[in-house]
C-alpha cells in the first residue's frame, strides 16, 4: 500500500508487513484448527489475509456472507485509480516505475498444499484413487469423489491427461516435460525422491518416458532401504535389507535396459542445517556417470575405484559379500564399503531380466551413445538423391565413426550394411543394419592358487 509519504521508487504494492499475511504461506506448518469450535459454512477456516490490489476502488468491494464480517473490505488498495491507463501526472501510476507489486505463491495448482500434514505422490492419491477421492469433485468421470478440491485436463505431448492439485500430478507432469527428446537434450533421467514401492506408477511413467518417448538416455531410479512407522509417534525406522529389497522389485515386474538402480542409501552432510541425512545414492551416481563421460567414454562401467567412489560418511548398511551377490542377483547394484576407500558403487546392471548383453549399464549407454552420434551424422543425408551415392555417403559417415568407438575399447568390432532394395528406392527409405560386439566390463577375478614342489620347474608349467 502507498501513502502520500512514500518514495514510489522503493514502494512496491502488494504484502505489507503493516498489516500483515498468513505466515503459513511461507512455509509448510501443518492443518490449522479453524478459530472456532465449528467452521463457517463448512469451510476449514473462517479467516484469510487481506488481498491486495493496485485499483483504490478495488476497496469497495467485500468478503461476502460466508465470514463473520460481512461488508470489510477485500483488498487493501493503493491510492489512486488504475481502471484505465493513467492520463494525469498526479495519478500515482503514471510513471511505470510506480506499477510494482509483490505477491505470495500459495496454494494452486503447483501439487504442494501448505496445509497438508504429509506428501501426496503415492499411487493412492491419483485422480479416481482411494487418496484422492476427498480431493476431486464429483463428476460423471469419478463419480465417488467427495469434493474440496479441483482437477484439470492438460495437453501433455499431444495427449489429454487430467491432473489435480497433488505432488503425484506435479511429479508427473515433471516426468512427461522431458517427454520430447527434441526439446531437451539429456542422456541420463534420475527421480531420487521418489521409488518403485511407494511410488510405483509414477516410476513406471518414467521409464516409459525414457524406454518409448526419448529412448536416448538411461534412468536412475531409487530403492527404498527403510519403512517408515509411527506407532507411538516416534518415527522410528525400519530397515529394508538386501533380500527384501530384491523381493520388492521383483513384485514390481519392472523389465527395462534402459533403468538402473542402487542400494542402500548413504549419509552425507547437509551443510545448510549443519545436520547428517541419509539420501539414496541417485545423486552421486549421476555424478560418477558425468565423471565417466568426462574421463574415459560412456561405454565404460561408472563402478569400481576409479569411476564409482561415492561421497559420503558412510553407507546405511555395510553390506557383507553374501549381501552383495544376493543384489546384485536380484538386478540391484550394491553400494559397497571398503576400509580403504569408504563406499563405492560396485555394480553395473540394469533391470532388464533377461541375461544379454543389454543388462549391463555401460552396453546400453554405448548403444545409446552411438546412436546419437550415427543420427546426427544420418540426419544431414535427408532429402538428399536416393541413390548408390547417398548410401555410400552414409557408410562414409557412420564407419568412421564405430571405428573411433572401437579405438577407444568400447567395440570389439562392428559391421554395417545398407539395403539398396527397389522396396526401399520405393518408399523413399534408406535401410541400414549395425552389427556391433560390444567390450564388456570386467566384474569378476576368478584366480587360482598351486602349490608345487620345491624342486619343480615353472618352465614346465
Amino acid at each position: 500500500m502507498v501513502s502520500s509519504g512514500d518514495n514510489v521508487r522503493r514502494t512496491y504494492l502488494g504484502i505489507s508487513n503493516s498489516y500483515g499475511w498468513d505466515p503459513a504461506y511461507f512455509e509448510y506448518v501443518g492443518k490449522r484448527n479453524p478459530v472456532n469450535s465449528c467452521d463457517i459454512d463448512g469451510l476449514p477456516f473462517n479467516y484469510r489475509s487481506p488481498g491486495f490490489h493496485m485499483d483504490v476502488n478495488a476497496s469497495g468491494l467485500t468478503i461476502g456472507p460466508e465470514f463473520s464480517t460481512s461488508g470489510d473490505p477485500r483488498f487493501i488498495c493503493g491510492n489512486s485509480p488504475f481502471i484505465t491507463e493513467p492520463e494525469l501526472p498526479t495519478n500515482a501510476y503514471y510513471r511505470l516505475f510506480a506499477r510494482k507489486f509483490t505477491f505470495l505463491v500459495q496454494g494452486g495448482f503447483d501439487g504442494w498444499d501448505i496445509y497438508r500434514e504429509w506428501r501426496t505422490n503415492e499411487d493412492r492419491f491419483q485422480l479416481g484413487a482411494s487418496g484422492y477421492l476427498a480431493g476431486a469433485y464429483p463428476s460423471s468421470r469419478y463419480p465417488t469423489a467427495t469434493g474440496d478440491g479441483i482437477f484439470k485436463r492438460i495437453v501433455v505431448q499431444n495427449n489429454t491427461q487430467d491432473f489435480a492439485n497433488t505432488d503425484y500430478y506435479a511429479y508427473l507432469l515433471g516426468i512427461l516435460t522431458f517427454a520430447n527428446p527434441e526439446a531437451t537434450n539429456i542422456n541420463v533421467f534420475a527421480s531420487a525422491s521418489i521409488d518403485y514401492v511407494n511410488n510405483s506408477n509414477l516410476v513406471e511413467e518414467a521409464i516409459d518416458m525414457i524406454q518409448y518417448s526419448r529412448a536416448d538416455s538411461v534412468y536412475i531410479c531409487t530403492t527404498p532401504d527403510y519403512r517408515m512407522y509411527t506407532p507411538d509417534a516416534s518415527n522410528s525406522l525400519d530397515i529394508i535389507y538386501s533380500q527384501e529389497a530384491v523381493d520388492n522389485l521383483d513384485n514390481t515386474g519392472i523389465d527395462s535396459n534402459y533403468t538402473a538402480t542402487y542400494y542402500p542409501w548413504i549419509l552425507t552432510r547437509d551443510t545448510v542445517n549443519n545436520t547428517q541425512i541419509y539420501l539414496p545414492p541417485t545423486g552421486e551416481v549421476c555424478r560418477n556417470l558425468a565423471l565417466t563421460d568426462n574421463i574415459s567414454f560412456p561405454w565404460f562401467a561408472s563402478a569400481g575405484y576409479t569411476r564409482g567412489l561415492v561421497n559420503s560418511i558412510k553407507a546405511r548398511q555395510k553390506l557383507t559379500q553374501t549381501d552383495r551377490d544376493t543384489l546384485y542377483q536380484g538386478r540391484i547394484n550394491p553400494i559397497a564399503t571398503f576400509s580403504d576407500v569408504g563406499t563405492v558403487i560396485w555394480g553395473n546392471k540394469t533391470l532388464q531380466v533377461a541375461d544379454t548383453a543389454l543388462n549391463r549399464l555401460n552396453v546400453r549407454r554405448l548403444l545409446l551413445q552411438a546412436r546419437k552420434l550415427i543420427s546426427a551424422v544420418a540426419v544431414r543425408l535427408l532429402f538428399e538423391q536416393n541413390d548408390q551415392i547417398v548410401r555410400q555417403q552414409f557408410l562414409d559417415s557412420v564407419n568412421p565413426i564405430l571405428d573411433s568407438i572401437r579405438r577407444d575399447r568400447g567395440l570389439y568390432d562392428f559391421r554395417v550394411t545398407v539395403s539398396s532394395s527397389p522396396e526401399d528406392l520405393d518408399r523413399n527409405t534408406l535401410t541400414g543394419k549395425i552389427y556391433l560386439k560390444p567390450t564388456k566390463a570386467l566384474e569378476f577375478i576368478d584366480i587360482e592358487f598351486f602349490i608345487t614342489p620345491t624342486g619343480a620347474s615353472f618352465e614346465n608349467i
